[in-house]
């Protein structure tokens, strides 16, 4: 019987395209390759990028790091195309300035193979651009893409919208559902950075995530948001995502 971190059947896909990655690229990579069941790693880059070997440095002697150079392109279409060089059954996201807690991997692949299913999300934690932990999200309805576990060849056979710029996993959400079996994880195996610059700071989620990042920083605020949201995540916490009403008629309801 297959027993926890003995899976070793997962490609990381780091996506890293821009400088504002730079400052936290080390710390990303280091927390995929603390992950025991991650035996292939894809560092996505610029293919102008003059700073990912000077900044990560040995790492990338690390037999299991694979590094992609490509042209700016859509969110999308860089996860397409590092997909075609996946070697494992299963992938997992982590954009270049989040981090994976440990043993992320290890507990997805667990229900992953308890649930049999296709595709499993964790929470995550909100934290500063110093990565200080500040809240707790909630992903009642769409995990953060970074938190992403899910079967290789469901991403072949249903890759993102190459035309979006943001919002290509909603997009991607949305056209699925009800096509593969999605699970939630109701645990915090994330650290999302809300940093300025993202390419997608003018969305409402991100700008909603600021706002309480920037008042959780305020020391007379910082604990009572930290407390107020970990309750609020505690008693809305489950094994599935809800479906919003704002995305239209759920298919198959």
């Amino acid at each position: 019987m297959t027993t926890s971190g003995n899976y070793r059947d997962v490609t990381a896909i780091i996506v890293a395209m821009t400088d504002r990655e730079k400052p936290f690229l080390m710390e990303s990579i280091t927390s995929v390759f603390r992950q025991s069941d991650v035996t292939q790693v894809i560092l996505c880059v610029d293919k102008e990028n003059s700073w990912v070997h000077s900044t990560v440095g040995s790492l990338l002697e690390d037999i299991r790091l694979e590094l992609l150079k490509l042209p700016l392109m859509p969110p999308g279409a860089i996860r397409n195309e590092a997909t075609k060089y996946v070697k494992n059954p299963w992938l997992a996201y982590c954009d270049g300035d989040d981090v994976w807690c440990e043993e992320k991997i290890c507990s997805q692949r667990e229900v992953a193979h308890d649930r049999d299913c296709d595709f499993v999300g964790t929470d995550h934690y909100l934290t500063n651009e110093k990565g200080a932990v500040k809240a707790f999200a909630l992903a009642q309805n769409l995990p953060m893409t970074s938190s992403w576990l899910v079967r290789t060849k469901i991403m072949q056979q249903f890759p993102f919208n190459e035309s979006l710029y943001t919002g290509e996993d909603g997009e991607w959400w949305i056209r699925t559902e009800n096509v593969i079996q999605k699970v939630r994880l109701p645990k915090m195996l994330i650290r999302y950075r809300v940093s300025s610059g993202s390419l997608s700071s003018a969305t409402s989620s991100k700008k909603k995530k600021a706002l309480i990042v920037l008042f959780s920083s305020v020391p007379v605020f910082g604990l009572s948001i930290t407390g107020l949201t970990f309750f609020a995540w505690l008693f809305t916490r489950r094994s599935y995502y809800l479906w919003q009403p704002r995305w239209g008629n759920q298919p198959n309801a």
